[in-house]
């Protein structure tokens, strides 16, 4: 038998229900769309990607402790006064701020439109776990003395963040179209190659992330031998610098295989093509940026584009890990929301066009 006490409560909950039924879900009906969805989508991972740049600009420039002490306060105003390593550290901040609010409303919109999607229920809570991840490590680093061995995992996260986001836009504008690919079987070889590049290009992220954190990056001098020596050993800083450039050169030629794989698997799998294009740009761009930061002895620009490249690279081998995992099967009999003008055409047209 229910209390007397228990029939406010229930009355209070359903008159709360019923408000938010009738003034809130109308609204939201009417404004979370994918209209307005995808766009967010595609702002967010820009903006990300630059939050993203100004991380690396803030470690190359020893900015961190630009706004002393304290967090999320900058020397303990709201606006602080103006000093480089202050405005760039400020204006980080300021991004990761705009970022935050763009990451958690596109969370939001993805999960109210598509929260059938299988992997859109893993990426929307996992950008969003990454998103405050990386504040409470961004906080550690202010507020804890300086360890490489955390600024590394702060690059880490931030690459999760990054390539979370970008997947998230991808598949959004992908309904409906390049995401039935999906359907078409893939030979496991090829899904073993992707995804194991995948891991080995954030695995050497991070070492290059530690070798410049511990100052290892002059170490060798001159590209793209190291200190006039094809073979340096691998001791000392010499030897991180060095390691670095081998898996860098091994990144190369597992990129170039699996391009090579992909191009024969055009015609059927023109998405498995282009994504693998995309990493194989972003690799060779990547390798050239690298001699750059050896050859102007860890110019900034070049130290920006090199961290820049890791990301655009990771998040191309990413997509194609995705298309290389078969759609769950409510995707396959539940139509996708309404695919715009853009998203309509075949795949196989759109390969014409490429």
């Amino acid at each position: 038998m229910q209390s007397s006490t228990d029939a406010p409560q229930v009355s209070f909950l359903s008159r709360v229900r019923s408000a938010l039924d009738r003034y809130v879900t109308p609204q939201l009906h009417r404004y979370v769309t994918p209209r307005t969805v995808r766009p967010l989508a595609a702002v967010t991972a820009v903006t990300m990607f630059v939050v993203y740049a100004l991380g690396t600009l803030v470690t190359t420039t020893g900015s961190g402790h630009g706004c002393g002490d304290s967090w999320p306060l900058c020397r303990g105003q709201f606006i602080p006064e103006f000093a480089i390593s202050t405005a760039i550290e400020f204006t980080h901040r300021v991004a990761t701020a705009a970022v935050t609010v763009l990451v958690i409303a596109l969370a939001f919109g993805v999960l109210w439109l598509w929260r059938a999607r299988l992997e859109l229920r893993i990426l929307a809570p996992l950008m969003v776990v990454a998103l405050f991840a990386e504040a409470g490590l961004g906080a550690a680093l202010v507020l804890l003395p300086a360890s490489p061995v955390l600024l590394a995992i702060h690059f880490g996260t931030s690459l999760v963040l990054f390539s979370s986001v970008l997947l998230t836009a991808l598949i959004i504008y992908e309904l409906g179209s390049w995401d039935r690919l999906r359907d078409q079987a893939v030979v496991p070889g090829f899904r073993i190659l992707v995804f194991a590049l995948a891991l080995y290009t954030y695995v050497v992220g991070y070492l290059g992330a530690y070798m410049r954190l511990r100052g290892a990056e002059i170490a060798c001098t001159g590209w793209p031998a190291c200190n006039g020596q094809l073979f340096p050993g691998f001791s000392g800083f010499v030897g991180i610098a060095f390691t670095h450039r081998v898996a860098a050169f091994v990144l190369l030629a597992g990129t170039i295989w699996l391009f090579v794989w992909a191009r024969s698997l055009r015609a059927s799998r023109p998405d498995l093509y282009r994504g693998s294009f995309y990493a194989l740009l972003a690799v060779i761009a990547q390798v050239f940026a690298g001699g750059v930061v050896a050859l102007t002895s860890v110019a900034r620009y070049s130290q920006l584009l090199h961290a820049g490249l890791v990301a655009l690279l990771f998040g191309a081998l990413i997509y194609v890990c995705l298309q290389t995992l078969p759609r769950p099967a409510s995707a396959r009999i539940t139509p996708d929301v309404e695919a715009t003008p853009a998203q309509s055409a075949t795949p196989s047209a759109a390969a014409q066009r490429g």
